[in-house]
């Protein structure tokens, strides 16, 4: 065996050697560099985010020119030449000849790969990348490299001449990445949609990219060199045997058997487990508390995934990820979580069982011979437990989607309803507020309670979360503050939203009042000043009297909040209207325990102490920067202990939910009840954290380093490599122009 591996390396260095040794293999490094770089930084930029995506995303492109140049030359020039029979009257067999040169030109391909670390490298200047999604999205590259180099390789072998070999590589690499689009399955049945799109090599290299190496996409990229590899030592053998020799046939055969063989371990290599999730946290991977949760069941709990079989390729991946995510809560579940995948289009019970539980039928665009084609299809889940039914009518990303289904479940096995605790002050920013539907929507979903300020008696032991909508009404004092403290200690949560300013009765002015929730904040290090904040950029528009009756004019006291997307609880949200808000300190926070939820424009800035509220007033434009409008606070998030256990939910504004805003607003209300729910689970369930899969914010400090990054990329790179092919080049000339001198001559 050893001296097969031998031979074998010797034959890739000999390939990998002859491409270093030639410009020609520097022009293609060069132009391949070149190419990569140009494009991704093209968009890089314009994307903001500290990824290797917009690279990866066309690799496979690049590589479809790229591999059948380096590939195109490796058996077809043996074959012209009439090197390929003296190399075989050597003592190295067809299959080692094959496989030394398949790994010698996959050997230069990863070289070329190689040479772009720089890009991450130099992107750590303005961001915190991640590191093992970075490692995963190199070895899915690699991975790609090897199975697009058998099919050179492959192409390679069939022909002596390698402008052909280039041209049928190019063709069938560029079957192998068209196979899972849109257009070349549309008319095909279910079954054979989903076969041919399994084929593809684009879902399995875009599911490594994202950070998670699945041995399913390993087993394929495997199986796709393994292939196109016997298929070349096919080819080569049958220059060597006669068609009508027994022997010709038995290779055939044999080669047949062997490319089934693959073929099917590809095909059921799909159902096999295991993987290694490199990204920040874990993102694909089950939280702890998910599987104590699951584990601790006491009865049956039934997952329904209603899904078509048939559904365009972006859509293919997300239905990997929610398959992946309920299996492995169903092994969590050890026998108390059954998981049913059911296809709606296929059976009419199972279409009106769908229709029944709020799960409609969706529509994809797909575009299919030039025209634009509408294709309905499910994906839907339901959680069943007992007489009880949760339904996500359509899942859209997957996030989020651990959270939402063990919330559901928590919420279905658990026994009676959680209680609220509202605490209502009527003078908040903007005057006179009440938050009826506020209480009407709680209602719906919890025993909701009414509580003071002012009492010292503790809290009842069974109110789970404590709504403090708007200011205290008077400074609040020792004892009643311990009481919150102690609500907060035994592990509840509070929805905080106050505002540090007061409109005052008669004209147009604000002005600073001190905020009594302050002081059962401190020791989370979170406070809201006693300010109020506009935005020159995002906000709304007011209707104001003229002389040709009433405008609608912005108002940069009226806040249109953008959203973080951060958490759970605003995710799925865009803005919010934030009417005389004032802003939140969190400097005194412990790191990783606050996580901002809204915030202003850069174009934002505050007024101290007091503040003419006028819409036609002139507004500042110095000391303007991005404003904190709301936190979400859990001391369970920190790095190291912190030695608290509350959750917090903290708004600088009270009347973002209040009635007369509600009516035309109703993000607030959608908001506050995200943040009630999210506050309402235990301690075991808040650690099931939104599974935040977006890169970190590309941000560098100055322009320089900006564009540094850049063009070290752009020209450093390729004119370090020109450097180094020249004198390595000038160098190898200088060697054949020496004089033959034998061994051991003086």
């Amino acid at each position: 065996m050893s001296a097969v591996l031998k031979r074998v390396w010797t034959l890739a260095q000999r390939e990998l050697g002859s491409l270093l040794n030639h410009p020609t293999g520097y022009v293609l490094l060069v132009v391949f560099l070149g190419v990569n770089n140009f494009l991704y930084f093209r968009s890089a930029y314009l994307v903001g985010m500290a990824t290797l995506r917009p690279m990866l995303d066309l690799l496979p492109w690049i590589l479809l020119f790229f591999v059948p140049a380096v590939t195109m030359r490796t058996l077809a020039e043996d074959a012209r030449s009439g090197t390929l029979e003296v190399v075989l009257a050597q003592p190295v067999t067809e299959l080692e000849l094959v496989v030394g040169k398949y790994l010698g030109a996959l050997s230069f391909i990863l070289l070329a790969l190689g040479l772009t670390l720089p890009i991450p490298l130099a992107l750590s200047l303005g961001a915190d990348l991640q590191a093992g999604v970075i490692v995963a999205q190199y070895v899915g590259a690699g991975l790609l490299a090897a199975g697009l180099t058998a099919v050179g390789v492959w192409a390679s072998s069939i022909t002596k001449n390698q402008i052909t070999a280039f041209i049928v590589g190019v063709a069938v690499m560029f079957l192998l990445i068209l196979a899972g689009a849109s257009p070349l399955l549309t008319g095909l049945s279910p079954a054979l949609a989903s076969l041919v799109a399994q084929l593809s090599v684009l879902p399995h290299f875009e599911s490594i990219a994202r950070g998670l190496i699945d041995l399913r996409d390993v087993v394929y990229f495997a199986t796709l060199a393994g292939l196109f590899i016997a298929f070349a030592y096919l080819s080569v053998m049958g220059r060597k045997l006669s068609p009508a020799r027994a022997a010709r046939r038995r290779l055939r055969l044999g080669t047949a058997l062997v490319a089934a063989t693959l073929v099917v371990v590809n095909l059921f290599g799909q159902h096999i487990g295991g993987r290694i999730d490199l990204t920040p946290g874990k993102a694909y991977t089950l939280s702890p508390a998910t599987r104590q949760i699951l584990g601790g069941l006491d009865d049956l709990v039934t997952i329904k995934f209603f899904v078509s079989r048939s559904l365009p390729p972006e859509i293919m991946v997300v239905k990997r990820d929610i398959t992946d995510l309920l299996g492995d809560m169903r092994r969590a579940g050890r026998g108390a979580v059954r998981v049913v995948e059911l296809d709606p289009a296929e059976d009419a019970e199972v279409m009106t069982e769908a229709r029944s539980l709020g799960i409609p039928p969706i529509r994809f665009n797909v575009v299919s011979e030039s025209e634009l084609q509408v294709q309905e299809g499910y994906m839907g889940i339901a959680v069943q437990y007992a007489d009880g039914v949760e339904t996500i009518p359509l899942v859209q990303r997957t996030d989020d989607l651990e959270y939402r289904l063990v919330t559901d479940i928590r919420s279905l096995t658990s026994a009676g309803r959680a209680v609220i605790g509202l605490l209502e002050s009527t003078a908040d920013a903007g005057g006179d507020n009440s938050y009826n539907i506020l209480r009407r929507e709680l209602e719906a979903n919890y025993e909701v309670r009414a509580i003071t300020a002012t009492d010292s008696a503790p809290i009842s032991d069974d109110i789970r979360v404590v709504v403090l909508a708007g200011v205290a009404p008077v400074i609040l004092d020792t004892p009643q503050v311990a009481r919150f403290e102690r609500f907060l200690e035994r592990g509840g949560g509070a929805l905080v939203m106050a505002s540090g300013m007061a409109l005052q009765a008669q004209g147009f002015m604000a002005a600073a009042r001190p905020v009594g929730w302050n002081k059962l904040m401190r020791s989370y290090g979170v406070a809201i000043n006693g300010d109020i904040v506009f935005d020159l950029a995002s906000n709304e528009a007011v209707a104001m009297p003229s002389a040709m009756g009433r405008v609608m004019m912005s108002y940069p006291f009226w806040l249109r909040g953008l959203s973080t997307r951060s958490a759970p609880i605003n995710y799925e949200m865009d803005a919010m209207l934030f009417p005389w808000a004032s802003s939140v300190d969190t400097s005194g926070a412990a790191p990783g325990t606050v996580t901002p939820l809204f915030t202003t424009s850069r174009l934002a800035g505050r007024e101290v102490g007091r503040a003419m509220v006028d819409p036609q007033r002139s507004w500042p434009q110095d000391s303007l920067g991005t404003q904190v409008l709301a936190v979400l606070v859990n001391p369970l998030a920190a790095d190291s202990a912190v030695g608290l256990r509350g959750r917090l939910v903290v708004v600088g504004n009270g009347d973002f939910a209040a009635d007369r805003y509600a009516q035309n607003a109703p993000a607030g209300i959608l908001f506050a009840l995200n943040a009630v729910d999210w506050l309402a689970q235990d301690e075991a369930l808040i650690q099931i954290r939104s599974k935040d899969r977006r890169p970190p914010p590309l941000v560098f400090e100055s322009d320089a380093a900006r564009d540094f990054v850049k063009y070290v990329n752009l020209v450093g790179v390729p004119l370090l490599l020109i450097l180094f092919a020249a004198a390595h080049l000038w160098r190898r000339r200088l060697r054949t122009r020496r004089s033959y001198t034998p061994a051991g001559a003086a």
